[in-house]
């Protein structure tokens, strides 16, 4: 059986008389005949009684025409959807969830896009950055994102940085240094530093010991924690003190403050790329990436 069976039989059920269907679907009649004959043979029943004064619907037929109409226009409506999302007006776009550290970019570049694609279901995965690399190679997600001087690219992809900032220390209101206007490494020395990440595989461990080797200092405790929010709590909470970027918008985390390094400090800028698939076949996910670059591009031109 074949849509153009379904078709066929519609259009004679709707005319009640093949002349008429057989003009309507510009095939011949005898045609139209054998094709009806086919479509209640594999059936196995009769749909259509006619003689050479009418056609009607049997019983079978009836019931029949409900369920070939309603399978017609869910192929239309298919077929619909199928251009839209070709097209990029429909379809799914999953991002990477980077949690409040996004808000400088994030939010902007959102509303644009949906401006401009309302049909458009967005949707965040939670996922560590070292995970998103195999994901985006195996479509789990579409943009993901990385940290440090330069994305580290597995091949096949491609990057665009999407926020710059200085870093500064991150700690709970509570602390005894939270009243300071600013730190130095002396001060946090002996501090529980919380890092994001596994320990093998920390861009944000590794910016930072950098940072303390850069001022011929040791680090104090090292923690890894697995989520950008969980690391912002455990800050908060007074569980440890980390390397933020001064970026963030303080109104969202409460209980968390940003203190600057010392103007004398050694300090190292911290980046953020979004990272997507070269061969990426999806037009959604470049209207995106444009969104972004027109949200990053007056950022660049006013730093």
């Amino acid at each position: 059986m074949e849509l153009r069976h379904l078709r066929y039989f519609v259009t004679v059920a709707e005319e009640l008389n093949f002349r008429r269907a057989a003009e309507r679907m510009n095939v011949t009649r005898p045609a139209l005949s054998k094709q009806i004959k086919d479509l209640e043979t594999e059936l196995g029943v009769q749909l259509l009684e006619r003689n050479t004064v009418r056609v009607a619907l049997t019983e079978a037929g009836t019931s029949y025409l409900t369920d070939a109409r309603a399978i017609l226009s869910h192929v239309e409506r298919a077929k619909l959807l199928a251009r839209e999302v070709h097209s990029g007006r429909r379809g799914r776009l999953l991002i990477a969830s980077v949690g409040p550290i996004a808000a400088g970019f994030m939010p902007e570049a959102l509303k644009s896009f949906g401006d401009e694609f309302p049909d458009v279901d967005v949707s965040f995965v939670e996922m560590m950055p070292p995970e998103q690399a195999d994901a985006l190679a195996k479509g789990v997600i579409h943009v993901g994102f990385a940290y440090g001087k330069r994305a580290a690219l597995p091949r096949g992809m491609q990057s665009l940085r999407v926020l710059h900032a200085k870093f500064g220390i991150g700690l709970s209101h509570h602390h005894p240094l939270a009243n300071r206007k600013s730190l130095t490494f002396s001060d946090i020395a002996k501090e529980t530093l919380l890092f994001l990440g596994r320990e093998s595989e920390s861009v944000h461990c590794t910016d930072g010991l950098k940072l303390f080797k850069s001022e011929g200092r040791k680090p104090g405790p090292i923690r890894f924690i697995q989520g950008f929010d969980s690391l912002l709590t455990m800050v908060a909470a007074n569980q440890g003190i980390s390397l933020l970027p001064r970026i963030l918008d303080l109104n969202r985390i409460p209980g968390l403050v940003l203190k600057p390094l010392a103007a004398e400090t050694a300090s190292l800028d911290f980046n953020m790329w979004a990272v997507w698939r070269k061969d990426e076949p999806s037009t959604l996910v470049h209207e995106f990436v444009q969104r972004l670059k027109d949200r990053v591009a007056p950022a660049k031109r006013g730093a």
